[in-house]
């Protein structure tokens, strides 16, 4: 494969880049990931920074590098690539035969619908907490027993007057519990109202997919999902613009 060709395969503008996407990946991937598959992928990165993403490593360097037989790396970089990190792209050889393939760190693809799934289930596979099923869609909202003024004083007006037009009042408390209970699963820099327009913004387009038929269990199950989702990528934008991070060691964090 020649030089302009190699070059063309670049996915990454700078090594900072790069590394910034391997660190969100494993932030979101490393307990799924075997103490394997970690070598191989840490070889793989580090040897990615001549063209930032491309490397050119065999296998069998990879093998002899890391330590690691044959089928273990061949399982790792299967791994990655079904979890879309890494593609692999055949090489040819001057004489026109198939060289080696070239691993490709790819870029995260940000055009994939952001929380949905078949069975509207959170990224973590846990239930919602505080759902109701009889009553947690938009569509067939009861008229409330009481005026918004009655909910507690902690739950932000903001969201308040958003929400109350399409939920009950019940349901607009579940709703906020369910933003809380997401936010405490991330150390974010800031309380929780301090992102009221990222979760108002969740909430709307929750309520797009719930008004497109998309969602096939509860309108604040998916809620829960998508606050996961948004608070997911608010933490990972808060670690990426500290520059005291962009040498963090997810591999061994």
């Amino acid at each position: 494969m020649k030089i302009q060709e190699i070059s063309n395969l670049q996915s990454f503008s700078n090594k900072q880049t790069m590394d910034l996407r391997v660190r969100a990946f494993l932030f979101h991937h490393k307990t799924e990931l075997s103490a394997g598959t970690l070598d191989v992928l840490k070889f793989i990165w580090r040897h990615s920074v001549k063209y930032p993403g491309v490397s050119f490593a065999k296998n069998e360097t990879i093998e002899k590098k890391t330590g690691r037989s044959r089928s273990t790396v061949i399982r790792a970089i299967n791994i990655l690539v079904e979890k879309g990190l890494v593609k692999r792209v055949p090489a040819t050889r001057p004489n026109g035969k198939r060289g080696v393939n070239i691993l490709v760190i790819l870029p995260e693809d940000e055009t994939t619908a952001p929380w949905l799934d078949k069975e509207d289930q959170h990224p973590s596979g846990e239930s919602q907490p505080e759902a109701d099923e009889e009553k947690s869609s938009p569509e067939a909202v009861q008229k409330p027993d009481f005026d918004t003024d009655y909910l507690p004083s902690y739950i932000p007006k903001a969201f308040t007057s958003l929400t109350k037009a399409f939920l009950p009042i019940d349901d607009i408390c579940s709703a906020w519990k369910s933003v809380t209970h997401a936010y405490r699963k991330f150390q974010l820099n800031y309380p929780v109202d301090h992102y009221i327009t990222a979760i108002n913004r969740t909430f709307k387009q929750s309520l797009y997919v719930q008004k497109k038929g998309m969602i096939k269990k509860t309108f604040l199950g998916y809620f829960y999902g998508g606050i996961m989702q948004t608070f997911t990528q608010v933490y990972r934008q808060e670690v990426m613009d500290d520059p005291s991070n962009l040498y963090y060691d997810w591999l061994h964090a």
